[in-house]
């Protein structure tokens, strides 16, 4: 086995914490984040013992809201008075800057063998920006016969819009872990907890439009507990595979009594370590396996029913180390997205060892 014991400084940052904004799946997002983890943590095969602190610049450009279908979602039927059932399909875009601050410590159980690794992460988004248009509305009467909207209806939609179009920013909702991890010749296991803590700033305020969530930087006040399992083979000196398998458990919101239906997330990740730093890809996977309760995608009206958060994403990934400084580039884009955001999302991560 081939040991690398100072490119902990590149990835410990991304060993045990899922870094990312973290947000609720009534706001069409859940605890997980798309770039996932797993990728950078594979070019650091054995953990070394130390602190390390890294700060990241995260980009998000989010192109759309998918509904059930997987394409742009439509506000829930309206039917007024007159028997007119009438619906508009959403034009969504979001785009958001954040910074991460992360805190890690490793501690060595036994030499070369096991560790126990500490983490703390907490994002803050220094701009997050909404629009939002109906580009297709439509009509239909009682027999199915298009028909032309109603003003009400239109003048409704347009002060929605009007009201998602602007901007804000603050705290995220800070994340702590600690992981267990163990190295025998080329495997690697690591299984831990993580913890998404409610001390983001968020509120209850609805945005304006159906369906469609208010722009709230923290997720809410309610905790995700998020076990996670990852397994390691070094195939060669230079390449490493991994795989790592999480559940999110999330707690009932203290506020507005909403609870997230619970997830699952898998990811896949290979490295190729060259002379010049490490590359690598990898995909990542999560899905809730239980309804919302409540919320802006729970059983209400407005809302878009007890449909379930499904997200597919791959991207690759750079990494170097230039003395005691590490510098991690990366690039994530969904190639599925289901009652979900839909985008892509680049990140630069520079790390430091104490």
């Amino acid at each position: 086995m081939r040991r690398h014991p100072r490119a902990a400084v590149c990835t410990l940052a991304s060993i045990v914490l899922a870094t990312g904004a973290a947000h609720a799946a009534e706001g069409f997002k859940v605890r997980y984040p798309i770039t996932g983890v797993l990728g950078p943590e594979l070019t650091v095969f054995e953990p070394v013992p130390g602190t390390i602190g890294s700060v990241a610049m995260a980009f998000a450009d989010l192109t759309a809201l998918n509904g059930n279908d997987g394409h742009a979602a439509w506000t829930p039927p309206l039917t007024n008075a007159a028997g007119v059932t009438q619906t508009a399909r959403l034009d969504f875009k979001q785009h958001q800057a954040v910074v991460q601050a992360y805190a890690g410590h490793v501690i060595a159980l036994q030499a070369h063998a096991e560790f126990l690794v500490l983490g703390l992460n907490l994002p803050y988004a220094l701009s997050v920006h909404r629009s939002l248009r109906f580009p297709t509305v439509r009509a239909t009467l009682p027999n199915g016969t298009p028909t032309t909207p109603g003003a009400g209806f239109l003048a409704g939609l347009a002060a929605q819009a009007k009201a998602n179009n602007l901007s804000t920013g603050g705290f995220g909702d800070a994340d702590v872990s600690l992981t267990w991890v163990h190295v025998a010749d080329r495997w690697k296991l690591g299984t831990g907890l993580g913890i998404g803590l409610p001390n983001g700033d968020s509120h209850s305020q609805s945005s304006g439009a159906p369906g469609t969530p208010a722009i709230n930087v923290g997720t809410g006040r309610f905790y995700t507990f998020r076990p996670t399992t990852t397994l390691s083979y070094q195939v060669a000196d230079r390449l490493t595979l991994g795989v790592r398998a999480a559940v999110g458990l999330n707690t009932v919101d203290t506020v507005d009594h909403w609870r997230s239906g619970n997830f699952w997330a898998t990811e896949l990740a290979a490295v190729y370590r060259s002379p010049v730093g490490a590359f690598g890809l990898q995909g990542v996977v999560v899905k809730q396996f239980q309804d919302d309760h409540g919320g802006q995608s729970g059983p209400q009206p407005g809302g878009y029913g007890t449909n379930r958060y499904q997200t597919g994403a791959a991207g690759m990934f750079y990494a170097a180390r230039f003395g005691e400084v590490g510098v991690n580039l990366g690039y994530t884009a969904q190639f599925r997205a289901v009652n979900a955001f839909a985008g892509q999302v680049f990140q630069l991560r520079v790390s430091h060892e104490f």
